[in-house]
This record gives structure tokens, sequence and C-alpha cells, in this order.
């Protein structure tokens, strides 16, 4: 595969039942799929995570670090050192060591002799975007902009963007912290939180997405790897479900990538703000039927015949803060399904 990675393609890949224990699973598939993608790699690597709330291994919150390790393997295979790998995250405050503890990535550390990095601590590279909506200045963490930066979020819902993924996994890119949550509303709105936009959405996720957005421009991955072997509904941290779905999608460009995933978790992509506001603004396509699939099956990688086949066995919930849950419109086949089983 290498030298044939496609940089507007999205790949998937769905881990065989009849793996073994789950961590045994988790290993394999980021193991087999970064190994069929075989991306050309001539500098240190850092992988990025979603570990923003302090959650055990298994919660489904958070990426799973077994999923990780099966990286690690890999990329030690291909002849990258281990002082040459690092796992970075800028959790919800500075206490990165509790969040890495508890979510066994300190484990991770210490049996695969990689460097964990705080990215709260990391030094700040300075974007100015004048043309960005919001986001005119803004810093990206020196650590994922000077290296192979491999971004690995979790196959989650989110009470406010629906689908937290490629793109809002970049959020814990931007440094210092204490600017990096782009869901507060700006006061300036007072209280128009529940405005409906052109868009559809209402303002309070509006800002959200285009802030996404312009975040985007500045904050590029090498390689974007959602790991969704268990993904996760309802609000993204403690109130919801953890659904088996035994997949894991990936690619360069982090608005198709999440238009796919989106759509694997039974919704409308078009439906969705941030990636609607993506591709009007020309970041990625997010039409499935317009984007170059590729399966990966028994390590070879081909044409997908059918995306279909990769569903979600269940639609993904989405609940608002108040636990409320929220009405998303579902894709055509899902529908179909949904119509099916009742």
């Amino acid at each position: 595969m290498r030298g044939h990675f496609i940089d507007d393609a999205v790949y998937v890949y769905k881990l065989n039942y009849n793996c073994g224990p789950l961590s045994d699973g988790m290993a394999q598939a980021g193991y087999e799929f970064l190994k069929a993608l075989s991306p050309d790699i001539k500098k240190r690597v850092v992988m990025k995570p979603n570990v923003t709330v302090p959650s055990d291994i298994d919660s489904g919150i958070i990426t799973h670090p077994a999923f990780i390790s099966g990286m690690i393997d890999y990329l030690k295979e291909i002849g990258i050192k281990p002082d040459d790998i690092m796992v970075a995250e800028g959790g919800g405050d500075n206490i990165m060591d509790e969040y890495y503890d508890k979510g066994g990535y300190t484990e991770v550390a210490r049996k695969q002799g990689i460097k964990l990095v705080n990215l709260n601590l990391d030094e700040s590279i300075v974007h100015k975007m004048p043309s960005a909506e919001y986001l005119k200045e803004i810093g990206i963490a020196k650590t994922v902009k000077e290296n192979y930066f491999i971004n690995v979020p979790k196959l989650k819902t989110h009470n406010l963007a629906v689908t937290t993924l490629c793109m809002k996994n970049l959020m814990g890119t931007i440094t210092p912290p204490e600017i990096r949550h782009l869901c507060a509303f700006p006061k300036e709105y007072g209280n128009r939180w529940h405005e409906i936009t052109p868009s559809g959405i209402e303002l309070r996720e509006e800002v959200l997405c285009r802030r996404l957005c312009d975040l985007a421009k500045a904050s590029v991955p090498d390689l974007n790897i959602v790991e969704g072997i268990i993904g996760r509904d309802g609000t993204a941290f403690h109130h919801g479900k953890n659904i088996q779905t035994n997949l894991v999608v990936g690619g360069k460009n982090p608005t198709s990538v999440d238009a796919v995933t989106s759509y694997l978790m039974g919704f409308e992509p078009s439906a969705i703000g941030y990636l609607k506001i993506a591709f009007q603004r020309g970041l990625g396509e997010i039409n499935i039927e317009k984007i170059k699939i590729y399966e990966i099956n028994d390590s070879s990688v081909k044409i997908c015949d059918d995306i279909n086949k990769y569903m979600s066995p269940i639609p993904f919930e989405v609940l608002a803060w108040d636990k409320h849950v929220r009405d998303i419109p579902l894709n055509k086949e899902m529908l179909k399904r949904q119509q099916v089983s009742t």
C-alpha cells in the first residue's frame, strides 16, 4: 500500500468478531489498519487519541489504549524507534497524568517504551488566519505541528456537534488550553442560544461548527484513524451506551472521514452542521456517493463495493445536556433497516 495512499480517499475496516478478548482485538485492529495503509512516514510520530476526561480503559468514552498499542507495534515493525513515537493529548485540565493512568496509557507507554505528552503544557505555534470566521489567531501545539501527526479519535456522538470524530478531536491540539473550549457561547450573542440559523441548527451549534472549520485550517493531521471497535452514543461522556460496531475508519481528509463515519453510525452527513459547513467551505466531500471508499480485508485494500455492509447494527442516539434525545436525521439505509425491524 505504500505509495498508493490516496489523499482524498476513505478506508474502512471491520474487525473479525472471533478475535478473542476485546483488548487483543483492539490491538489487532490498530496494527492491521495501519499496516494496510502503510503511510510513508519519514519522521517522528505523534498520535493524538481522545482522552479528554478521566475514564476507565473499557468505558467506551476514550480511544482504547490497546488500539494505540497495536499501531505502535506496526510503527516499530517498520523501523521507527520507541524514542521517536509519542502519544499526546490535552485533556480538560492540566492533570493529564491522572487521565493517562486511569485510561491505561501510562501502562502502554511503560511497556512500549514511548513518551506521553501533555499538550496542555506544550509550546504553541501561532496561526494568524484573517479569513477565518471566528478563530482569527490560534495557537496549535508544537508537538503535533512538527511531527507526523496521526489523529486517533473515538467513534462517539456529542450533545452539540452530533458526532465527535476527527475534526472535533483537533480541539485538544489548541494551546493554551484556556482557549480550547470551542463549545462556549460568545458573550456578545447574549441569550440567543436557541435561535435557528439559515443552516437549520441552533446558533450555539452553528458557532461551534464554524469554529471547528476554522480549526481544521490550522491543525492538519497527516492521517486520521477513528477507533470505532466500540462506539459510544449519548452526550459523548458519561451519559449514553456503548455500541459494538467493530469498525475502524481512516484517511487523510478529516471532513470526508467524519462524513463516512457519521453515515455508518446511521446519520445523514448533510444534516450534521459541522459537516455541512465544512463542505461549503471546501474542506472536503461529504456526499457518500462521491467519496472514494476503500475496504481493508485480510490485509488487502480494494474499492468498497457496498459501504452499507459496514453500517452500525443500530443507530446512534444523541443526548442533549438535559438528557433528552435529539432528533437527528438518519440516512436512508438506516431508516429502511429501522422500518424492517419494526
